[in-house]
C-alpha cells in the first residue's frame, strides 16, 4: 500500500484543531433518543470515558451507540429512520433481543481488537461498512490491537475514488496491518487511527467528500501532494 508523503504529525494535530471542533450531528429523528451539546472532541472523550469504565449494561451500550452516531455525522442518519414499514434500526436495536445480541457480538470482538467485528456490525440493519468501522474504532480503543475508520476520505487520500474500490484492493486485515506499520513509522505507536486522522484532515482540507473535485486548491501544507492526488482521483476524468 502506498501512503501519501505528507506531514503526518501536522495533519494529525490539525484534525483536533479543525474537524474536532465541529459540532456533533443530530436531526429530528435522532433527537428522540439523545442530543449531545459539544464538539466532536468532547463527544469522542465522552465515548472513551464510558467505554473505559467497562460497565456494559444495555442503557450504557445504547448511549454509546447514540454518541457514535452524533460523532459520525449525517452519513449515519438512516439508522434513525423507519425502513420499509419497519421500526428504525436504532429502535430495533433497543427492542429486539437478537439484534442487541448481534451488536454485542461485534462489541466483544472489537474490545479484543478482532477485525472480524466489522463483519458482525454489518449484519445489523442500518449499519453499513463505513459506520461499522466507526463502531469498531471506538470499541477497540483500549485494546492492544486498536482498529481504525475507513471511509471515502481515507479512500481518497490513498488514491481510490470510492471505498468500494479500496475494499477490492485490500482486505480489512491488510488495511489495519498497513496502517499499524505506518503509525509506528510516523508516531512510534501501534495506533492506526493516528494515521487515519492525519489522512482525514489532509483530505478534508483539499477535497470534496466524494472525491469528485477540489474543495480548496490554495497553496498550503503538502499542496503538491494534493495536486498529484487530484490527477488520480478526478482531474484526468474531468479533463
Amino acid at each position: 500500500m502506498k501512503f501519501p508523503e505528507i506531514d503526518y504529525q501536522f495533519w494529525y494535530t490539525t484534525w483536533y484543531e479543525t474537524v474536532g471542533k465541529k459540532t456533533t450531528y443530530s436531526n429530528v429523528n435522532s433527537r428522540k433518543y439523545m442530543h449531545f451539546n459539544g464538539d466532536l472532541n468532547a463527544c469522542m472523550d465522552e465515548i472513551f470515558s464510558m467505554i473505559s469504565k467497562k460497565q456494559f449494561d444495555k442503557s450504557t451500550i445504547l448511549r454509546i451507540v447514540d454518541l457514535i452516531y452524533c460523532w459520525g455525522g449525517p452519513s449515519g442518519r438512516l439508522f434513525y429512520v423507519p425502513m420499509k414499514g419497519k421500526d428504525a434500526p436504532r429502535q430495533v436495536l433497543e427492542d429486539d433481543v437478537r439484534a442487541f445480541e448481534q451488536y454485542m457480538l461485534g462489541v466483544q470482538l472489537a474490545v479484543d481488537g478482532n477485525i472480524k467485528c466489522i463483519d458482525e456490525f454489518c449484519k445489523l440493519d442500518g449499519i453499513g461498512k463505513s459506520f461499522a468501522t466507526k463502531h469498531a474504532y471506538f470499541w477497540s480503543h483500549d485494546s492492544a490491537f486498536p482498529l481504525m475508520i475507513v471511509d471515502s476520505k481515507i479512500s481518497g487520500a490513498l488514491g481510490f475514488t470510492t471505498t468500494q474500490q479500496l475494499e477490492k484492493a485490500y482486505t480489512n486485515e491488510q488495511l489495519v496491518t498497513a496502517f499499524r506499520k505506518k503509525a509506528m513509522e510516523e508516531f512510534g505507536e501501534n495506533t492506526p487511527s493516528m494515521v487515519e486522522r492525519a489522512l482525514f484532515a489532509f483530505h478534508n482540507n483539499y477535497f470534496l467528500n466524494d472525491n469528485s473535485n477540489w474543495k480548496n486548491k490554495t497553496t498550503h501544507r503538502d499542496s503538491h501532494v494534493a495536486t498529484g492526488l487530484a490527477k488520480t482521483l478526478f482531474e484526468t476524468e474531468n479533463s
